[in-house]
């Protein structure tokens, strides 16, 4: 938990350091403080809602709920990325509900046996600007945190094979950028929003080495050559 929070700062610094884009400071948060007594009673509303328990390295996600950093850029092409994080107790312990706007479904309305599965489904992370419908969920079920995580992509997800931690530094590593987690999962033909997917990789890999040309893209780049290789 503690290298999250590392990093998370670490990324901000970046994001403030960049004289190449513009930064939404109205849509920028910081860490929440919150005394030993509150991220308890977190914990256990936790536990007692949901029958997640939360061991103690992972009580200062509490202080994650609403943390929200977002940047632009739009010299040559327009471009986004930053992130929104979710309460946790929100994220764990509360009805899942986002996804139901994709079926039109009324938050009173029986949810079809078909769709159960959604239910399960909750966010933790989204774009804090420019919202593209794309978040990072849990995959909840009772048992001990964390649980896996999945990538949802209006009306359908896919489990991601990633740690919270791998989620983040994943995350960080493609700045946020609208999209990030497309490359992340497998992508083949059948994939469900392919022309979408493939057009925001090629996005990022035109334009994030010339944004932020200290880092590193080459996983980025050799993820999108692999899986046009595959189509």
């Amino acid at each position: 938990m503690e290298k999250i929070i590392e990093n998370t700062n670490r990324f901000k610094q970046l994001i403030e350091a960049n004289s190449n884009i513009r930064k939404n400071t109205n849509d920028w948060s910081d860490f929440l403080e919150l005394s030993d007594s509150a991220i308890n009673r977190a914990v256990k509303r936790i536990e007692k809602y949901a029958g997640i328990v939360l061991a103690p390295e992972f009580y200062k996600l509490n202080l994650f709920s609403g943390y929200k950093i977002c940047w632009h850029y739009e010299k040559d092409e327009f471009i986004y990325g930053g992130f929104r994080i979710n309460g946790i107790s929100e994220a764990l312990a509360l009805k899942s509900e986002f996804w139901k706007v994709d079926f039109s479904l009324a938050s009173d309305q029986e949810v079809p046996e078909e769709l159960k599965h959604f239910e399960k489904l909750n966010w933790f992370e989204k774009q804090a600007w420019g919202d593209d419908w794309r978040f990072g969920c849990f995959i909840r079920d009772k048992g001990v945190f964390p649980p896996q995580i999945a990538f949802f992509d209006r009306n359908w997800y896919v489990p991601m094979p990633l740690s919270l931690e791998e989620y983040f530094d994943a995350m960080f590593a493609s700045c946020a950028v609208k999209g990030w987690q497309y490359f992340y999962v497998d992508i083949d033909n059948d994939f469900p929003h392919l022309e979408k997917a493939l057009e925001d990789m090629e996005k990022a890999i035109r334009l994030l080495p010339k944004i932020f040309p200290n880092m590193d893209f080459s996983y980025h780049i050799n993820k999108l050559d692999l899986v046009k290789g595959k189509l």
